[in-house]
C-alpha cells in the first residue's frame, strides 16, 4: 500500500505545484480584479519598469467568501496540537547558515532563561550508540511558529530555491493567509486609493490628525511573526504592495529581505512604513540600497537588530547617523547591528562604539580593511560590557590583537573571525579571557580559512577544557556553520 503523505505534504504540494498558482488556490476560481493604483504612493524607482510600460498595475482582490480548500487545510493545520519542532527548510544548508546572527528568522526552542549565546545543546554520542538515540534537547524553530506558518514558509523556500519565485508568484491572498496564519484571525482588508479618489484633496487639519494617529503603533493581542524572503531576487513592486494590502506588517516582528536584489530605496522605504512593528530586519546584499533608504529605518520605533552587511552602496557613516538618531539608540533596544563590507575606518567604527556603548550586545564590521589592531580594540573596549557576539571575518588582526580582545571581551560567547589569516592560534585569546579576572562562559568560534591549523588547536584545548571553546571550520575543513547561535 502506497503511503499516505502527512497533511502538511499535501498542502505544500497543492499550494507549490509548478502548474498552480498560489494565488488562485487561495482565492477560488479566478476574477478580473478592479485595477487599483496608489497614485500617492511611490513604490517604484524613478525609472520604469516594462510592467509599468505595458500599463500593468497591481490587483487588489477582495477575499473569497468562502475558504477555499487550500484555505480550510491550512486554518486546520494552524489548530493542530503538535510539540514545537526544528524548522527544515527545503533549500538546505546554505549561505544563510554561515553567519552567527543568520538564518535571521530562526531561534533556539525552548527558549532559555539565562542570557547566554552558546551553541545548541546536543546529546553526546557514545560508544555503540546509533545516532538517533536520543532527541537534541534544543532546536532552532521559526519564530511563533505552528503547522500553518511552517507549511507557507517552507512553500516560499522551495519556490526560491527551484527558480520559480517571480514578482506576480504570490499575490495578496497569499499574504493574507499568512498573515491569518500567524495571528489566527482574518487579515483588515486594506483601503487603497484608486485613479478616481487618489486627486481629491483633504483637509491639512484632517491629514495632520490622521498622521498623528498613524504613528502610534498599538502592542496586538498575539505573538509576532516570522518570514523570510531570503535570496527572493525578483521580489519588486508586486510582492510588497500584495503584502501592504494583506496588512502583513502588522503581524511581523521578523523580517528577513536578505539577497532581494530589487529592492530599492523607495520600494524599502515603504517597507519601513507599512511593518512598524519589527523587531528584527535584515537587508543584507540588498546593493540597490543607499544611505537615503537606510535613513527611513528611523521609522521603525521598536526595532533590535538589523543587518545591512553586503550593502555596498552604503557608507559607515549613514549608519553612524542612523544609530545616533534613532530611537531605539536611546531607548537602548537597538542592541545588535551587522554591518560587514561597507569600509569602516577606526574613525567611524569609533564613533558607532560611543553611540552604542551602554547597550550594544552584537557587532559585525567584516571585510573591513582600513581597521587596524589598535583602532578595533579602541572601539571594543568602549563595548567589554554587554558585547556577547562579535563578528570580524576577513580583517586585518593578528594574534597579539586578539589576546587584547580576549581580556577585555570578557562576556563574548560568539566569535567570527573566518578569513582572518594572520590569527595562528586562539590560546592567547583564551588566555586573556581567563585571566582577566571577570567571570567568563563558553565560546564558539568560526575559524574557516583563518591560520588556525588543527594542531594549534588541539594544543589549545589541551589547556582548556571542551566545556570552555568550540571551534568549526579549522584547517579548511567544515563548513563553517553558525547554525547552533542562539538568536
Amino acid at each position: 500500500m502506497r503511503e499516505i503523505a502527512s497533511l502538511q505534504t499535501l498542502c505544500l504540494r497543492t499550494v507549490g505545484a509548478p502548474t498552480c498558482d498560489p494565488e488562485h488556490v487561495l482565492s477560488g476560481r479566478p476574477k478580473k480584479p478592479k485595477l487599483l493604483r496608489r497614485a500617492s504612493s511611490v513604490l517604484t524607482s524613478g525609472e520604469k519598469s516594462q510592467e509599468e510600460d505595458e500599463g500593468d498595475v497591481t490587483p487588489c482582490p477582495p477575499p473569497p467568501d468562502v475558504p477555499t480548500l487550500v484555505g480550510r487545510l491550512l486554518r486546520r493545520m494552524r489548530d493542530l496540537d503538535v510539540p514545537q519542532r526544528a524548522y527544515k527548510s527545503p533549500r538546505g544548508q546554505n549561505a544563510n547558515d554561515v553567519d552567527i546572527n543568520h538564518p535571521w528568522n530562526l531561534v533556539i526552542y525552548p527558549p532559555r532563561e539565562d542570557e547566554n549565546n552558546a551553541p545548541l545543546l546536543v546529546p553526546e554520542k557514545r560508544d555503540g550508540e546509533s545516532a538517533n538515540v536520543e532527541e537534541p534537547t534544543e532546536f532552532l524553530a521559526l519564530e511563533s511558529q505552528n503547522p500553518a506558518v511552517e507549511c507557507m514558509q517552507m512553500f516560499i523556500d522551495a519556490v526560491v530555491e527551484s527558480g520559480r519565485a517571480g514578482d506576480k508568484r504570490m499575490g495578496v491572498n497569499f499574504w493574507r493567509e499568512f498573515y491569518r496564519a500567524v495571528t489566527g484571525q482574518d487579515a483588515p482588508v486594506k483601503v487603497v486609493e484608486t485613479s478616481e479618489t487618489a486627486g481629491q484633496k483633504r483637509p491639512k487639519k484632517k491629514q495632520k490628525k490622521d498622521k498623528k494617529k498613524a504613528a502610534a503603533v498599538s502592542t496586538p493581542d498575539f505573538p509576532l511573526g516570522s518570514l523570510s524572503l531570503h535570496n527572493f531576487a525578483a521580489a519588486s513592486t508586486h510582492t510588497f504592495r500584495s503584502m501592504q494590502y494583506a496588512n502583513l506588517g502588522q503581524c511581523l516582528g521578523t523580517l528577513d529581505l536578505t539577497g532581494v536584489h530589487s529592492l530599492t530605496d523607495d520600494l524599502f522605504t515603504n517597507v519601513c512604513s507599512s511593518f512598524p512593528l519589527l523587531r528584527r530586519l535584515s537587508v543584507k546584499n540588498c546593493r540597490k540600497l543607499t544611505g537615503d533608504g537606510i535613513a527611513s529605518l528611523i521609522k521603525l520605533k521598536e526595532l533590535q537588530s538589523i543587518d545591512v552587511g553586503g550593502c555596498f552602496n552604503v557608507h559607515p557613516n549613514n549608519i553612524v547617523d542612523l544609530v545616533k538618531r534613532h530611537p531605539a539608540t536611546k531607548n537602548q533596544k537597538l542592541t545588535e547591528i551587522y554591518a560587514s563590507g561597507l569600509g569602516w575606518t577606526d574613525m567611524s567604527l569609533e564613533e558607532l562604539a560611543d553611540a552604542t556603548s551602554t547597550h550594544l550586545r552584537g557587532l559585525g564590521i567584516g571585510f573591513s580593511q582600513y581597521v587596524s589592531g589598535p583602532g578595533l580594540i579602541l572601539a571594543l573596549a568602549k563595548l567589554e560590557e554587554n558585547l556577547d557576539r562579535l563578528a570580524i571575518p576577513f580583517c586585518h588582526t593578528d594574534d597579539e590583537v586578539m589576546s587584547v580582545i580576549g581580556k577585555k571581551l570578557t562576556n563574548l560567547a560568539a566569535l567570527d573571525i573566518r578569513g582572518c589569516g594572520n590569527i595562528s592560534s586562539l590560546t592567547g585569546f583564551m588566555t586573556g579571557r581567563t585571566t582577566s579576572g571577570y567571570e567568563y562562559g563558553h565560546l564558539f568560534v568560526l575559524a574557516r580559512y583563518s591560520g588556525i591549523s588543527n594542531h594549534s588547536l588541539k594544543e589549545t584545548k589541551k589547556v582548556f577544557p571542551e566545556d570552555l571553546l568550540t571551534c568549526v571550520g579549522v584547517g579548511g575543513g567544515g563548513t563553517g556553520i553558525g547554525g547552533g547561535i542562539r538568536r
